[in-house]
């Protein structure tokens, strides 16, 4: 994974720097927040309505196909719970990034429609500009070492089973270089210009089966959400924010503690925050979790017989040479237990991958999150996707909970 999942786990994680690909697109955000809220929301499909996506690895994300436009054009976008808005690229895109799809021609689209001039929505766009009577912006710098600029539109997409008209950012300039085969992002983020907002849906849920399987995963929208129910499954609230809030735009929960096996590694007070999150393939705890963690990896696996690698390849902390005596079997469950008493297990299986063209290493996929170097994130900690395979999650946004239960994602219909 490399150099890109580097950029992901610098770029996709928590506010203030839970930015995903999309936050090159807040100015736009922000003007579609203040001037149309609700206004494309009565085309979009009732709520209570029903779709089923089918996702897959496509490393190190999980990818959605759909169409946008009419006649129906093909395109692939990241699946993002922590994302803001729909975006993808489209034609005339200069410097724009390799993606495996066609690039979006809105001019081939009877339904295609860009944003006017002088509208409240291109007037409330801070980095706006007019061409050709055309609503244009440009995103700020992002820290993947380029920018994005592109325009405001509405189209139909085809998603699954759901057909919506969908307000989204058509790219058509960008040097980003690190993102190569999906055209754009789906956001499901708790913003208004989300696909889980636009859709007006209730509540969805996503099932990722396991990576490197061939096995297809589900994104279920609307009534389609739902879980079998038994006594696996766990229910824990969302935290409460304020519309203010950085964090408000994101789905997190209240840790009690996190324990490897019968060690806790961190409490309420350590680590009081998780965000969910489906475009970093890692999970990051706080240092103090992530120091007792790799400790009781350690010691568990071999410790003086099966000593961890002095030199890790990058970006992993820790890792292991299978030659020198390593034992997937004898590492911890990491135990994830929140306000409700929901318990979230996470095998050694989910945490200890391969890597390397031999499959020869095994490394943790898990982090510390003072390899960000960055301030302001104290107490927090992230769940990847790879550590929420073989789990279906339901986000339940009436009641404002999250459910989840152990799940062979690939067999749910």
């Amino acid at each position: 994974m490399g150099r890109l999942v580097t950029t992901l786990l610098v770029l996709c994680l928590i506010p203030p720097t839970m930015c995903s690909l999309a936050a090159a697109h807040d100015d736009l955000r922000r003007g579609l927040e203040q001037a149309t809220r609700g206004r494309l929301l009565a085309d979009a499909t009732p709520a209570g309505g029903a779709a089923v996506v089918p996702i897959r690895w496509s490393p190190p994300y999980y990818v959605a196909n759909f169409t946008i436009g009419t006649p129906p054009q093909p395109a692939s976008a990241i699946v993002d719970v922590a994302g803001e808005l729909v975006w993808t690229q489209c034609s005339a895109c200069r410097r724009c990034f390799k993606q495996d799809l066609p690039v979006f021609v809105p001019n081939a689209s009877s339904t295609f429609k860009p944003e006017p001039c002088g509208t409240a929505v291109c007037e409330s766009i801070p980095t706006r500009s007019c061409s050709g009577d055309v609503c244009s912006y440009k995103g700020p710098p992002t820290q993947l070492g380029g920018n994005t600029s592109g325009f405001a539109a509405t189209d139909t997409f085809a998603i699954g089973t759901a057909t919506v008209r969908l307000a989204f950012g058509c790219v058509v300039a960008s040097d980003i270089d690190t993102m190569d085969g999906p055209s754009g992002f789906i956001g499901l983020g708790r913003t208004p210009w989300s696909l889980v907002a636009q859709m007006k849906l209730t509540r969805f849920s996503y099932c990722l089966s396991p990576r490197n399987t061939g096995k297809s995963s589900r994104l279920f929208l609307g009534s389609s959400a739902k879980l079998a129910g038994s006594e696996s499954t766990s229910t824990a609230p969302f935290i409460k924010t304020s519309p203010d809030d950085d964090g408000s735009n994101y789905y997190l929960l209240s840790l009690d503690a996190i324990r490897a096996g019968n060690t806790t590694i961190a409490t309420a007070q350590s680590g009081g925050i998780l965000v969910m999150h489906t475009v970093s393939p890692f999970s990051l705890l706080v240092d103090s979790a992530y120091k007792a963690f790799k400790k009781a990896v350690t010691e568990a696996v071999g410790g003086a017989a099966a000593p961890p690698m002095a030199t890790p390849p990058q970006p992993f902390d820790l890792c292991f040479k299978k030659a020198a005596g390593f034992s997937r079997a004898t590492a911890p469950d990491l135990v994830f237990t929140f306000q409700g008493a929901a318990a979230l297990t996470v095998p050694p299986a989910k945490y200890l991958i391969d890597v390397g063209e031999e499959k020869d290493t095994a490394c943790s996929a898990i982090l510390s999150m003072a390899w960000l170097n960055r301030t302001g994130l104290e107490g927090v900690s992230v769940l990847g996707s790879l550590q929420q395979e073989d789990v279906h999650f339901l986000y339940d946004l009436k009641k404002e909970t999250l459910s989840f239960e152990p799940a062979d994602c690939s067999s749910l219909p």
